[in-house]
């Protein structure tokens, strides 16, 4: 009996479903990694990271990719690669591929850049608003329409060619400075520290990202140490017909070429969160090929610090946690706009647990009518604190604004 049942589990290793394999995502990363092996090669250029997972500095279930970031000498450029081919246009600030939505926005990109700030101010890095620019590349050939073009004025391009993409970043404006050596390597630690999304391959080369959730005490284990591991069936054909499976592991370490091998159970499942989809994958171990582990652990940015506040930082931090009139907030993040019913404004993010407003009767009518060019969700700015009242029942604040 246990013949015939190795034998049959033989057989239906030649018809497995697995995932189809998607190609277009395929290559469309390909051109994302062929873009960043030529921007290794600018002068200026520090680091590259692709395929950046970026937190919410509150709960770190939240993640924005950003395609690319490039860590320079004198700013920070976050890249989105679309590797479209055909006519690409934009209608009501979202991007169409051939008359086709393809459903993105700048506000995603700038997303990723709001959080990228907030993260590195709460972990003690201070730079400001115009060191960070954003670039639209599309590097796949396509006939790119002049209604394609970013909703800031400033630090905000794009790029009909990877050439083009490379001539934006070989130029320097005037007001670039170069970082000092103490923020340039808390750049490094931070921008190192979002990693990337786990990965799920499977025998016929389909690979679907997300956060691997089970085993979980095992993932937790080896993702601290290891890059991935690799999936096999220890015994022949012969040896499984006889003995049935034997699966194992081979960890590749992060560092050195030391690889450890380790038993599996090739019934167990393993668990992806595929956080596209929301929903989570389940699989056996003997129908993945390897689990690719793309970042060590996720930070808890309330336990990070990596630059030391300045003595008059640190001052007001003691004397007053929490903003009061008067105080000036630099560049204040934007997080939303409030334009339903009869209060409506813009909400400003002040610091990790408060909140600031600037009312829509502090504004004038332009400023008002042209809000998302002038103060677009994610942009930052210096604001004052007009008033602060602790609210008992909420056990919050409520912060008024105005901008500088």
């Amino acid at each position: 009996m246990g013949l015939l049942r190795n034998y049959r589990w033989l057989k239906a290793r030649d018809v497995k479903a697995y995932p189809k394999p998607d190609f277009a995502k395929k290559a469309a990363t390909d051109a994302e990694i062929s873009v960043c092996e030529a921007l290794r090669n600018i002068e200026g250029v520090v680091e590259v990271y692709h395929s950046a997972r970026i937190d919410q500095i509150i709960s770190g279930k939240s993640r924005r990719e950003a395609d690319i970031i490039v860590l320079m000498h004198n700013r920070i450029v976050f890249i989105e690669v679309k590797n479209y081919k055909g006519d690409i246009t934009m209608e009501e600030n979202v991007l169409f591929q051939n008359g086709q939505s393809r459903g993105w926005t700048f506000a995603k990109l700038e997303e990723a850049v709001g959080r990228f700030h907030e993260i590195s101010r709460h972990v003690g890095i201070r730079i400001q608003q115009d060191v960070i620019e954003t670039v639209l590349a599309c590097v796949g050939f396509a006939n790119v329409d002049a209604s394609v073009k970013p909703r800031a004025l400033t630090g905000s391009f794009v790029a009909e060619s990877t050439d083009q993409l490379l001539s934006i970043l070989s130029v320097t404006e005037d007001h670039h400075v170069d970082f000092d050596e103490e923020t340039l390597k808390a750049l490094k630690t931070l921008l190192s520290m979002f990693g990337t999304w786990d990965a799920m391959q499977f025998p016929n080369e389909a690979q679907h990202e997300g956060d691997l959730i089970q085993p979980r005490d095992k993932i937790r284990e080896w993702r601290i140490t290891y890059q991935a591991l690799r999936v096999r069936n220890e015994r022949t054909w012969w040896g499984t017909f006889f003995r049935g499976p034997k699966f194992v592991g081979d960890l590749i370490p992060r560092l050195g070429d030391n690889i450890v091998t380790v038993d599996l159970d090739y019934m167990e499942s393993a668990v992806l969160h595929n956080p596209h989809e929301r929903i989570d994958e389940e699989y056996t171990f003997e129908d993945v090929a390897s689990l690719v582990f793309g970042y060590k652990e996720v930070p808890d940015w309330n336990k990070v610090k990596l630059m030391e506040p300045k003595v008059a930082e640190t001052k007001r931090e003691k004397v007053v946690p929490t903003p009061q009139e008067g105080d000036v907030i630099p560049q204040a993040r934007v997080l939303r706009h409030l334009t339903e019913g009869a209060h409506q404004g813009i909400v400003f993010r002040l610091d990790e647990k408060n909140e600031g407003v600037l009312w829509r009767d502090q504004m004038s009518i332009m400023e008002w009518d042209n809000k998302d060019m002038l103060m677009a969700v994610n942009s930052a700015h210096d604001v004052e604190v007009t008033s602060s009242t602790y609210n008992k029942a909420r056990k919050s604040w409520r912060i008024k604004v105005k901008t500088i």
